[in-house]
């Protein structure tokens, strides 16, 4: 039986999921990989960090009563995508706001403002950007992206402001620093299946986090 290159590439992605679902570890506590780019260093993966720089434990959010929770009383929280493990170890864990505004970054990483992603994209090339920042597998159908930037972004979808999940396999979202003027609500970086990259604004929702750092510049302590 003749097996063409789309159902092999299905297969592929099915048997790699299935395989870090059976394995479930997360990604806290491990190295993560980085890339070099246009004078910047991102790690090349999605956060997926329990705890704030200062070690702090930041709480998970698994019931939408939790999460609607923690948005009422302005309290940075996490979860995985359908609260499942297995969603966490691919595509890293999902953030609230309150999370971000509370130094979620490791040591000596930051979390990228609006600019930072802007001159990424200007770099590969405002309309080829979205196709190299996708990752090869995770999103639906003929959506996949080339991941020539090595930048590995998954279709981890998102949280909505009432607590459900949705988009997984169809976008991905990112967070910025950039706050709004009230302070309630900040930047998002989205990447969907068109591959269109959107500037949005919004608040209460659970997005994904990718940490980077400007190369050449070392903030005390001392960094790697």
């Amino acid at each position: 039986m003749e097996i063409t290159g789309k159902r092999l590439v299905i297969s592929f992605t099915v048997l790699l999921f299935f395989l870090v679902c059976r394995d479930g570890k997360a990604q806290s506590g491990r190295e993560s990989r980085t890339l070099k780019i246009s004078g910047q260093e991102w790690m090349a993966e999605n956060l997926s960090v329990d705890h704030y720089w200062d070690g702090r434990p930041i709480p998970e959010a698994k019931t939408i009563k939790e999460w609607n929770y923690y948005n009422e009383h302005k309290i940075g929280c996490w979860c995985n995508y359908d609260n499942e493990a297995c969603y966490g170890s691919m595509y890293g864990k999902l953030y609230n706001w309150w999370a971000i505004r509370q130094n979620v970054a490791p040591r000596c990483w930051r979390l990228p403002s609006k600019a930072d992603f802007d001159r990424l994209i200007e770099y590969l090339g405002t309309t080829k950007a979205g196709k190299q920042l996708k990752a090869t597998h995770s999103w639906n159908n003929t959506t996949n992206g080339t991941n020539q930037s090595g930048w590995s972004a998954y279709a981890g979808g998102c949280r909505n402001i009432l607590g459900y999940f949705s988009f997984v396999g169809r976008q991905g979202f990112w967070w910025t620093n950039d706050a709004r003027k009230d302070n309630n609500a900040g930047l998002y970086i989205s990447i969907n299946s068109e591959d269109i990259l959107n500037y949005e604004v919004s608040e209460g929702f659970g997005f994904s986090v990718r940490c980077m750092r400007d190369l050449g510049v070392t903030e005390p302590p001392p960094c790697p």
